[in-house]
């Protein structure tokens, strides 16, 4: 049972028999279907909700004086007016007075009821976290028709877009503060025996300036003035990082996952921070967890993992390339020289059970790989092919073909030393990235990547920012903490 429940189950009995019978003789008198009187009840319960925070924030207001100390500056009250605050049930109009720093000409003006009560942009907290979650989940307009959907008075979209970048702003601002300390609070399971790491790029479109403007200048009156277009943007295409973090138990299985991502404008140094940090907190607790990286064969990935590596002094206990990936290229290199499909399944098939079984496998495959293309490359003059395999491969390519299965001796070879799988799943370990595969989806894909989307870099990586935090269920226990930074303690001077 939560906070909420709690009190409302400690609320006292005649009082909330008082309260549910007013309800009551009002929603009778409402005639029509069920579901109408249903929605009827709903309206009435959002203005009951609706009233009592206006009232409650008159209450909160009228409790100030004309000074106030907030964090040991004196404010005085300097402008009253009407301020306009968004909550799930409506907008709360309220009476409410700025206050300015005492003793600095044109001081700062603060808003006492604002930070008394931890609001931000105008959204109540309520509002907010909603607002919070739905923009890490859907785009404005998609968010807005849910809610109200479900009988809430949401503000119009415009004014949600607003409260959401703001929030997601201040969230990413306050991220490296906050994340250690939620990281901090939580516990490691006691059954990881293995951490696995993985870092991937997926693409998605941005809105970036255009350079120089396409056409000559406007010319002509300035007087009356015209406005002037915006400025010209440009739609191009950029490759945020993403990387993940998982917890294994001994059998394989996947206990926990956090996801991390990042911009290109902000590059991957602060996202390896972030999941070194993670690694570094699971060993505080469980120093004798495997470390285990896994994801594809990109080298600038592995570089940038190694070189992470290497300045923290982490050594990993395998390097591996996703298992799915290799399997891959070993079929698409059989597709090109075997003489038909099933003598291509076949010797694929043998080849996965000896990569299951052995660590010298690979070894194997990729000398017998490099004879094929040695064979292959000879010419169509003298016939060299063994006769063990005649009826098995081609013996001759076409070029573009010949060129292509180079390319997959060539990356088998390069990264052979990466795919001993045998071992590592005797030892428990996980040999395939799909976690930072889908990762790539869950975060970029699914959210960012819609029909006719396009993002600013801020944009991108404060959404991405909520977005993250939300699969890796940190979402509410940072917002938790970034609201708490919000409210401040106001005494009367």
């Amino acid at each position: 049972m939560d906070a909420t429940a709690s009190m409302v189950a400690c609320a006292r009995p005649d009082a909330l028999a008082e309260m549910m019978g007013g309800f009551w003789q009002v929603v009778e008198r409402v005639e029509g279907t069920f579901a109408e009187r249903e929605a009827a009840a709903l309206a009435y319960a959002n203005e009951l909700v609706r009233r009592w925070i206006e009232s409650e924030l008159a209450r909160i207001e009228g409790n100030f004086g004309s000074e106030v100390v907030v964090d040991g500056e004196r404010y005085r009250r300097h402008e009253s007016g009407e301020g306009t605050y968004h909550s799930l049930n409506g907008p709360a109009i309220v009476r409410r007075c700025t206050y300015r720093k005492v003793g600095v000409h044109n001081g700062p003006t603060i808003v006492p009821l604002e930070l008394a009560t931890g609001m931000i942009a105008g959204a109540t907290p309520s509002l907010a976290y909603g607002v919070a979650q739905g923009h890490a989940e859907l785009p404005t307009r998609r968010q807005e028709e849910q809610l109200r959907a479900a009988h809430p008075v949401p503000p119009s979209r415009s004014t949600l877009e607003r409260i959401a970048r703001t929030i997601a702003s201040a969230v990413q601002r306050a991220l490296p503060v906050i994340e250690p300390a939620v990281r901090a609070a939580e516990e490691v399971p006691a059954t990881v025996t293995t951490v696995s790491v993985g870092l991937d790029r997926t693409s998605t479109r941005m809105s970036e300036p255009r350079q120089e403007l396409d056409s000559a200048p406007l010319r002509g009156r300035r007087r009356p003035y015209v406005r002037q277009p915006p400025p010209p943007i440009t739609a191009t295409f950029r490759m945020p990082y993403v990387g993940t973090v998982a917890l294994h138990g001994a059998d394989g299985e996947t206990l926990v996952v956090r996801r991390f991502a990042a911009t290109v404008a902000e590059g991957p140094a602060i996202l390896l921070e972030r999941v070194f940090a993670e690694v570094a907190h699971v060993r505080s607790h469980r120093p004798d967890v495997s470390l285990v990286i896994v994801q594809d064969g990109a080298p600038e990935l592995w570089a940038l993992i190694d070189r992470q590596c290497a300045r923290l002094g982490v050594k990993p206990k395998a390097r591996l390339i996703d298992w799915f990936h290799v399997d891959e290229r070993l079929a698409a290199a059989l597709d090109l020289v075997c003489v038909d499909t099933r003598s291509a399944r076949q010797l694929h098939g043998r080849w996965r059970t000896m990569l299951e079984r052995s660590d010298r496998a690979i070894d194997r495959i990729s000398r017998f790989l490099d004879y094929l293309h040695f064979l292959l490359g000879w010419g169509a003059g003298e016939d060299p092919f063994p006769k063990r395999l005649r009826g098995i491969i081609r013996v001759h390519l076409a070029p573009e073909a010949l060129r292509e299965f180079a390319q997959h001796v060539e990356y088998i070879g390069r990264h052979k030393h990466k795919m001993r799988y045998a071992s590592a799943r005797a030892r428990g370990f996980p040999i395939g990235s799909g976690i930072t595969e889908g990762a790539c989806k869950s975060v970029v894909t699914a959210r960012c990547k819609r029909s006719g989307q396009r993002w600013c870099t801020t944009g991108l990586a404060a959404c991405l920012t909520l977005r993250t935090l939300l699969l890796s269920d940190r979402l509410e226990s940072c917002f938790a903490m970034v609201q708490a930074s919000w409210r401040r303690e106001i005494r009367a001077a």
